[in-house]
């Protein structure tokens, strides 16, 4: 994966890159926000969990950034690096 298609990917799950790791776009929270509502669905108790806090706390960021981390680096993984 070349640095722009890199960047790209960054874009379209809704992360930026600083010098502390990964940061949640807004985009990156309602994205994440939807998977963990299909994940609640599926009796996912974690996401359960998560979508009962309010959106503002950071503890709910936190966990849809894992999600838009995992969904990144699946795709990363999958282009062949």
């Amino acid at each position: 994966m070349n640095p722009e298609a890199r960047q790209e990917a960054l874009s379209r799950h809704g992360l930026t890159e600083t010098e502390e790791g990964f940061e949640l776009t807004a985009q990156g929270f309602q994205r994440a926000s939807g998977r963990a509502l299909e994940l609640r669905q599926q009796g996912d108790p974690e996401a359960v969990q998560m979508l009962a806090l309010d959106p503002d706390d950071p503890l709910r960021w936190e966990y849809c950034r894992r999600i838009q981390m995992e969904a990144y680096t699946n795709e990363v993984n999958q282009s062949g690096i």
